[in-house]
């Protein structure tokens, strides 16, 4: 139930805040295309991003809810992971775009009128300011959240930078402090796509979490009494906080199997928050023959690819 109501909590997030990007979009576009200032546009255009970001999001944790069956044991639940890779791809186009009319800008800076940029700057500022804060304890929760947060956050970032070129533009007629803004902008935003491509990737290929050492838990797992040897160790994340582990531990005497699969559980499950942690329990005669292009091997005290 629980799980449930931080889904139907964070849709509703999600819902409230895509409706203030669109209506500040409606009005930024509008604003933009008649002063003809690069940074307005580029922030109504992060602005649209934004919407159609939380857009995929919704629909992503829709399709994540369905149920597992034969053919999907998991669900749908990657999809969220795929949103999330997609915002990232989106993210950093935006900032290409941004970058190359930023270039050509500056080398044919053109007058645009400080004030109107100023005062839709502060009202984007305070509708993102809303957004951000209702989407903050979601985006902590699920990397889907994160990319349309992050889309908010460089929107909020890009509102400053447009407050910044007005009032340079304002004081002392420097023109190009719009496109300036512009450019620092898309940079801004090129940091944040590239942890999100980067983050959804790696979960896509199966890595191993990071904050999970594969190294110190085989030391734990090889610590239990009666363990000899163990192999096959495989961690990854599914989706969200939803990680797995699968391991073969080698023992002594299978008599002593149900003890050393209480404790490697035990240390797999509370220590390590696995969501879903397999052990296969063999003795020394009857150990599994490793598949050398998926095993791992122990070099120099740690684990390196075969």
């Amino acid at each position: 139930m629980n799980g449930h109501h931080g889904v139907s909590t964070n849709i509703r997030a999600l819902r409230i805040s895509g409706a203030l990007i669109l209506i500040y979009f409606v009005f930024e576009i509008a604003i933009a295309l008649s002063t003809g200032s690069l940074a307005l546009l580029a922030d109504a255009g992060h602005e649209l991003s934004t919407f159609l970001a939380i857009g995929v999001t919704l629909i992503a944790m829709q399709l994540a809810t369905r149920r597992p069956t034969a053919q999907k044991t998991f669900g749908l639940l990657r999809v969220e992971i795929l949103a999330a890779l997609f915002n990232g791809v989106l993210l950093l186009a935006m900032a290409g775009f941004i970058i190359v009319r930023g270039i050509e800008r500056l080398q044919n800076p053109m007058e645009v009128p400080s004030l109107p940029m100023f005062i839709m700057a502060v009202g984007g500022i305070g509708l993102e300011i809303a957004a951000l804060f209702i989407m903050y304890k979601g985006q902590k929760e699920s990397l889907n959240i994160r990319g349309s947060f992050w889309h908010v956050m460089n929107a909020f970032l890009g509102s400053i930078a447009v407050i910044i070129a007005a009032t340079f533009i304002s004081l002392w007629e420097i023109y190009v402090a719009d496109a300036w803004a512009g450019i620092l902008f898309a940079v801004i935003l090129t940091w944040a796509a590239y942890g999100i491509v980067k983050d959804s990737f790696m979960i896509l290929v199966d890595a191993t979490p990071r904050e999970i050492d594969l190294v110190q838990v085989e030391r734990e797992l090889l610590a239990i009494p009666s363990v000899v040897s163990a192999h096959h160790f495989h961690a990854r994340t599914i989706a969200g906080h939803i990680k797995t582990f699968t391991g073969h531990l080698v023992v002594k005497d299978l008599g002593d199997a149900e003890s050393v699969l209480r404790k490697a559980k035990q240390i797999l499950d509370e220590k390590y928050k696995f969501s879903l942690s397999t052990i296969q329990i063999e003795n020394e005669g009857l150990a599994e023959a490793d598949a050398r292009e998926l095993e791992y091997r122990e070099s120099d005290g740690g684990y390196t690819a075969s």
